[in-house]
């Protein structure tokens, strides 16, 4: 089974466009820098009137449930946090969700 982790973030007003691109590609490096990330998507929702303010998704394919708590942990993503989304995003306010398929 995969499972799949959901964030959904809402950005802060002084995020710029380059910072969030900055942030994506980080993101998406995730897939390679850790073996157990199989697929890695980010981006910005375009039906805000349903989205309940929040205003972008994160959506990691990892191998199995075992892998969460290696992915939370792992130092690219803690990086990735520190360095990209508590700065851009309202991170205590972020809704994550998993789920295996």
């Amino acid at each position: 089974m995969v499972l799949i982790h959901t964030v959904a973030f809402t950005q802060l007003e002084t995020a710029t466009d380059a910072q969030i691109a900055a942030a994506a590609a980080a993101l998406s490096a995730l897939a390679q820098s850790i073996e157990s990330v199989e697929k890695v998507y980010f981006g910005r929702t375009f039906t805000t009137q349903r989205a309940k303010g929040y205003t972008h998704q994160l959506v990691v394919h990892l191998r199995g449930k075992d892998d969460l708590d290696v992915y939370a942990k792992h130092p690219e993503h803690v990086s990735v946090i520190q360095t990209h989304m508590v700065r851009l995003f309202d991170t205590a306010n972020a809704l994550a969700m998993d789920f295996e398929c």
